[in-house]
């Protein structure tokens, strides 16, 4: 190993030691905001495709091509 990767593994361990002493100053804040957090990106996360979108998909895989999450289309 050289200096720098021991360098970059010290800031590692020092940030998780920051992240920790702030979560042991107020727990009940971070773990509120990050409750809060899930709850404004579930919408995101569980979007579910029409079913043409899904039929399409399945047509594409079938034809083994590679689906393109972004677009909804075949990319193949």
């Amino acid at each position: 190993m050289n200096w720098l990767e021991i360098a970059a593994i010290a800031v590692l361990f020092l940030g998780i030691g920051a992240g920790g002493f702030l979560v042991s100053q107020r727990p009940s804040f971070w773990f509120g905001l990050g409750v809060v957090a899930f709850k404004a990106a579930l919408p995101f996360l569980s979007r579910r495709m029409t079913p043409q979108q899904e039929k399409a998909f399945q047509d594409c895989v079938r034809r083994a091509g590679e689906w393109d999450h972004i677009n909804k289309r075949c990319k193949r």
